[in-house]
């Protein structure tokens, strides 16, 4: 007959049972008592849980003479997600096929967390036979592990030797055996939970600390990456900002797609399948982990983890993988506060510069112009006055140049003055002219950042690359200057000294040009200079 016994959940209680058995059993030896005491004791040595399960089954067949014993842990609806055994040989184990995933009696256990016994498995109504290749098995013991209240696995034991079945003390003594093991898993789930803690910690304080030590948030996120993918077996790990890629572990990869996954997760710990192919995926990976990173309103960040099998995740990995979230924040923010105090510093360092440039040059050149034109009626030389005139408009404009490089140094590149047109132009020419051998002179007339509309700037930045590109590559000149004038019509001139265009180049860009000025009701004209170089003049009505 089958007989099940209901599991008492406390240790002593178990112990006790098993000590009255036994004595009952016969009460002058003391060697069966003495076997269990021991097995209990080898049960609970160590701390790492693999080898506990191993030591668990081993421990088991030999105190209730089985010639098979198993372990099955627990998965979730469940099911069994890993399966200890001994007594199979690797021989047979190669032909086998697949371990168990909780059918049949090994169910029972998991839907029914009691000891149960068998005398012949395929006389019990929830048998489902043996897989082909498998060893025959009559004989049936069966008994839950329970840590913490809660069912961790069952422990299984067939073919008992020396008698035709399992008897009640195999029941008493694979109870205390179970007891024992829960006792012993419980144990090394701390531990391993404790050391988990420790490396996650590790992580935390090491690369939490790297941007106060000066080492850059790129390299920062990357060495993140790469220590959750060791703590963790993924296959790939990555932090995204919407569509574009912060870190990663391996090369480079396109994350356009991945930012319907982190948006999807809306700021929630998700795990997610994928059946189809994504670059993102990776060695195999079909599972991905998203774990938010705060980042700025309406803006999705994430820590993303790919694995090739499902993972379940231990209340410790979600605090370490939470925590690395937020270094990574804060990493993230810290970089961009450096950013910008290094650029308020910077502007600050400019603002006094262009407050000598104007407080002091402008004035004194300004001072310098108009002694001379007091002295011009005294002079009465017309070539000295013609010479204190050109003097006077060289001044002019350098006093013009002056200004622009002041505006220049009150504004910087990439902020919120990228939207005026006098830094869009600026931006342009130190874009241009980067690599080249001379720099042009820019001059600005006019209210050119009121004046202009917006519709008209990308024109005007498209007739500087094109007649800088050419003045820049083509000219040979050595001296280029670029008037932008704001008055009833905004006009762009770009003037050289070089050698003019040739009549046979390919004139595609000027034509495009000409054709900008069209759409624009504008005019666009192409000049020789005298005594060499070039003037090309684009204008447009400003209504």
């Amino acid at each position: 007959m089958t007989d099940r016994r209901r599991i008492d959940s406390k240790a002593f209680t178990e112990v006790r049972a098993a000590v009255d058995a036994l004595a009952a059993k016969d009460g002058n030896d003391p060697t069966a008592l003495r076997d269990v005491l021991e097995a209990v004791l080898l049960v609970g040595q160590g701390l790492e849980i693999d080898a506990a399960l191993q030591r668990i089954v081993e421990v088991a067949a030999a105190v209730l003479d089985a010639r098979y014993c198993a372990l099955g842990v627990r998965g979730p609806e469940l099911s069994l997600q890993a399966f200890v055994y001994t007594g199979i040989t690797p021989e047979q184990r190669v032909h086998m096929g697949p371990l168990p995933v909780g059918r049949g009696v090994l169910g029972e256990l998991l839907h029914h967390p009691e000891v149960l016994r068998i005398p012949r498995l395929s006389d019990h109504p929830s048998s489902v036979g043996f897989p082909p290749n498998h060893p025959p098995m009559d004989t049936f013991l069966g008994a839950p592990i329970i840590v913490r209240g809660e069912l961790f696995g069952s422990i299984y034991l067939t073919e008992k030797q020396g008698a035709d079945e399992f008897t009640e003390l195999d029941e008493t003594i694979v109870g205390v055996l179970a007891v024992a093991a829960g006792i012993a898993v419980d144990n090394a789930r701390s531990y391993e939970g404790a050391q988990t803690r420790m490396r996650w910690m590790k992580l935390l304080a090491d690369r939490g600390s790297e941007p106060l030590r000066g080492i850059s948030v790129d390299e920062t996120l990357d060495g993140m990456c790469r220590d959750v993918a060791a703590l963790t077996d993924a296959a790939d790990v990555y932090i995204v900002t919407g569509s574009r890629l912060d870190a990663h572990t391996g090369d480079e990869v396109d994350v356009t797609d991945l930012a319907t996954v982190v948006e999807a997760a809306g700021g929630v710990l998700a795990l997610r399948h994928f059946d189809i192919e994504r670059s993102w995926l990776r060695h195999g990976a079909r599972w991905v982990t998203v774990q938010p990173v705060q980042s700025e309103p309406g803006q999705f960040r994430a820590l993303v983890l790919t694995h090739t099998e499902r993972r379940f995740w231990t209340a410790e990995e979600w605090a370490g993988m939470a925590g690395v979230a937020r270094v990574a924040s804060l990493s993230i923010a810290y970089s961009e506060q450096q950013r910008l105090t290094g650029e308020m510093t910077l502007l600050a360092e400019r603002h006094r510069i262009a407050r000598d440039l104007h407080d002091l040059v402008i004035q004194r050149l300004f001072a310098i112009g108009m002694s001379m034109q007091a002295m011009r009626p005294a002079v009465g030389d017309p070539d000295l006055d013609a010479r204190m005139d050109q003097i006077v408009t060289d001044l002019d404009a350098t006093i013009a140049q002056i200004r622009t490089s002041i505006f220049d140094l009150q504004s910087l590149p990439g902020g919120e003055e990228t939207r005026t047109l006098r830094r869009r132009v600026l931006d342009v020419v130190s874009e241009l002219a980067a690599h080249a051998s001379m720099s042009p002179n820019v001059v600005f007339v006019g209210p050119v950042d009121t004046v202009v509309p917006e519709t008209l700037s990308p024109h005007i930045e498209a007739v500087l690359r094109e007649g800088l590109s050419n003045a820049l590559r083509h000219s040979g000149a050595d001296l280029i200057s670029v008037r932008i004038v704001a008055a009833e019509e905004v006009t762009v001139e770009v003037t050289d000294n070089g050698r003019g265009i040739p009549a046979d180049v390919t004139q595609s860009g000027l034509r495009n040009l000409a054709r900008r000025a069209d759409d624009c009701d504008g005019v666009f004209t192409i000049a020789a200079r005298t005594g060499g170089g070039t003037t090309i003049t684009w204008t447009a009505p400003l209504g």
